[in-house]
């Protein structure tokens, strides 16, 4: 199209688009470049509570499953369809051990061992011959993770500096996206849309001081891991530093979403713990924890008996909480994200300069990627004094007067105290809130 068509008014013949979704980056599915980086990380598939008497039917990376917990207490993920005449395990019967398919009553162990099948001579020799399709899985505090990728380059389960958090209530949740996974992923690599969806488009959802313009940097993590943000505002008195993050593919931590600034805190940890699953190419699911402790949410707006299945206590998060009209009128991020279309189309945005966090995550995906198909072994994450993954995620506010260049003033705060945080990853859980304390007053000292 003619650069000039493009730019004149009423121009709605010649912007109609043909354009298609980039499937290299949301096509999920079994063999699918996506599909096969998705595979290479443990995945939550389910809430604990979800899992019942009865079998559960999901659907992950395009796979339909069959999630249950047998009668001597240990959980299955298994393929679908029985293996003898693709009757669905749906409608398995649980036993003491395994679940029995209610069409020919052929037995499967949690493991994809044919254990029993009945009807065939007694020395039958299918149960040799092959093993139902099943995924190793692992319960945690209240999620259930499934590794789908080659066995034998199944890693450790991960666990997050911010799970092992003393007297922190983990109150875990899942909701459900009918569009693709990314467009959700990358939402908090997005700052700037809590300024006008979350406060002055609409209204202010969390605290007026979101709709503070920030000052943004986004870093690349080591070994393009992940990608983590400052977001530094001016808030009276204070300035607001936020780092929050993505780790590759698509694990989120947003630092406390009822964050009130107006008094001095050093370094309180995440609101959220989420991923982000790929349910099929068009629908996904958030599957998370909401976190509860003495230094997040101190105005006291959260509320646990709101967070579960299709439900979390912020509002504008799903398609169930109010009427198609209330969303037009007050909407939220699922109105935002769903609204891109079933898979949106990267060749038809306009990004600009606040959407650098956006093109920076779907870079590292594509290399990340990419290195799978060509065989890259995956890295090992470095470990923190505690033994556990140390991530970025947290709050500053600190007393600092206001500069006649403000904006340039949070600007160095944001990439001083940012850098702050980085260099203290590998402290203690209980040392490196003191040591960022410590570090972010020498800086404001120093200014003086």
């Amino acid at each position: 199209m003619d650069r000039k068509q493009k730019k004149r008014p009423f121009n709605g013949y010649y912007r109609a688009s043909v354009a298609t979704e980039d499937a290299e980056l949301t096509h999920t599915g079994p063999g699918t470049p996506a599909g096969e980086y998705f595979r290479r990380y443990w995945q939550p598939v389910a809430m604990t509570e979800q899992v019942g008497e009865l079998p559960l039917a999901i659907e992950i990376l395009g796979e339909e499953l069959v999630l249950f917990r047998d009668l001597a207490g240990q959980l299955g993920l298994l393929h679908k369809y029985c293996s003898h005449r693709r009757a669905s395990l749906e409608y398995g019967i649980i036993s003491e051990k395994g679940i029995r398919c209610c069409y020919h009553g052929w037995l499967y162990d949690t493991d994809g061992t044919i254990l029993e099948v009945p009807g065939e001579p007694e020395n039958s020799p299918i149960p040799k011959k092959i093993c139902h399709g099943a995924y190793p899985v692992e319960e945690y505090k209240g999620l259930v993770f499934a590794w789908m990728g080659p066995p034998d380059e199944m890693p450790d389960f991960p666990l997050f500096d911010t799970l092992n958090q003393l007297n922190n209530d983990m109150v875990p949740y899942s909701i459900d996206y009918p569009c693709n996974w990314l467009q959700v992923a990358e939402n908090p690599m997005d700052p700037f849309h809590s300024v006008f969806l979350h406060t002055r488009v609409t209204r202010a959802h969390f605290n007026p001081a979101w709709g503070a313009m920030p000052v943004v940097d986004w870093h690349r993590m080591d070994g393009d891991s992940g990608i983590y943000l400052t977001n530094t505002r001016r808030w009276k008195d204070f300035i607001w530093v936020r780092t929050a993050e993505v780790y590759l593919p698509a694990i989120a931590q947003p630092p406390d979403i009822y964050q009130n600034p107006e008094t001095e805190k050093f370094f309180p940890r995440v609101g959220i713990t989420k991923w982000t699953v790929p349910v099929n190419d068009t629908s996904c699911r958030i599957i998370a924890w909401r976190h509860f402790n003495e230094t997040l949410d101190q105005d006291g707006k959260g509320d646990r008996s709101n967070v579960g299945l299709g439900k979390v206590d912020f509002v504008g998060q799903t398609g169930t909480e109010r009427s198609y009209e209330e969303g037009q009128r007050s909407p939220g991020d699922y109105e935002a994200q769903v609204s891109q279309g079933k898979i949106t189309v990267h060749a038809d945005e306009m990004l600009g300069r606040t959407d650098i966090g956006v093109a920076t995550y779907r870079q590292l995906l594509r290399s990340a990627i990419r290195a799978v198909a060509d065989g890259a072994p995956q890295q090992s994450p470095a470990l923190n004094a505690d033994g556990v993954i140390p991530t970025m995620a947290g709050d500053v506010i600190v007393a600092v007067p206001e500069a006649d260049d403000d904006v340039a003033l949070q600007r160095e705060a944001g990439r001083a105290i940012g850098q702050i945080v980085r260099d203290t990853l590998l402290l203690s859980w209980e040392q490196r809130p003191i040591e960022i304390e410590k570090r972010v007053r020498l800086w404001v000292a120093e200014r003086d």
